[in-house]
């Protein structure tokens, strides 16, 4: 099985693992790390380093909230030291899908699948509902 840690600003890692476990229930060798507003980067990165460590040598994918920000830049100087797979960008729908694809993938595979997964987790509403007829009732969708 992949550990998965998420690394964000602020709560957002959090939240996303706690959204995450009440639709697919709890999760074995799962982190969350936020940097707090009086965080330092150093302060950050013991909170990654005791995440990781908590996963005892399983292969992990690491998953950060934005490209370049602090969580995203220490996660990429921890990888240096750390073996593990990082993707960033995350959100729900990606989230719940490393979850349920982890028990049978490395790193690797699971970060590919997220990969291909991209685009059908970013939908233009807008333009897929010009495409059906009228709905005669909200609750249909």
């Amino acid at each position: 099985m992949t550990a998965i840690l998420l690394v964000s600003h602020g709560g957002f890692a959090k939240a996303l693992l706690e959204t995450a476990e009440m639709i697919l229930g709890p999760q074995e060798l799962t982190a969350a790390v936020g940097l707090a507003p009086d965080d330092s980067p150093e302060v950050l990165q013991e909170k990654i380093e005791a995440a990781l460590e908590s996963f005892h040598g399983a292969p992990s994918l690491v998953l950060t909230d934005i490209f370049s920000g602090t969580p995203f830049n220490t996660v990429v100087r921890l990888s240096q030291r750390y073996s593990f797979r990082h993707l960033t960008g995350i959100n729900l729908p990606l989230l719940n899908e490393a979850l349920v694809s982890r028990d049978s993938s490395s790193p690797d595979e699971l970060a590919q699948t997220l990969l291909e997964s991209v685009p059908a987790a970013f939908q233009d509403v807008d333009a897929a509902l010009a495409q059906l007829p009228p709905p005669d009732d909200l609750d249909d969708f």
